[in-house]
């Protein structure tokens, strides 16, 4: 494995000022794939939960355009 692919992990459950929620707490994996999820279908883009690139629609699905993680 790559140092890129072990600290996607950490990056995907850091603590980010713009996405956590109220309280200060972090966000589960679950809220964050909602949260791309949601984003996604509303705007056409979101933040890649896995390495915070651009993950943009295609068709029905979400595809990173860094680690070219998929998501549908």
């Amino acid at each position: 494995m790559t140092a890129a692919v072990l600290d996607a992990p950490r990056r995907a459950f850091a603590e980010v000022s713009s996405s956590a929620p109220q309280g200060g707490g972090r966000l589960t994996l679950e809220e964050r794939l909602q949260r791309a999820w949601r984003l996604l279908h509303a705007e056409g883009a979101a933040e890649c939960p896995v390495c915070g690139s651009e993950l943009t629609l295609r068709g029905d699905a979400g595809e990173c355009g860094g680690c070219g993680s998929q998501m549908g």
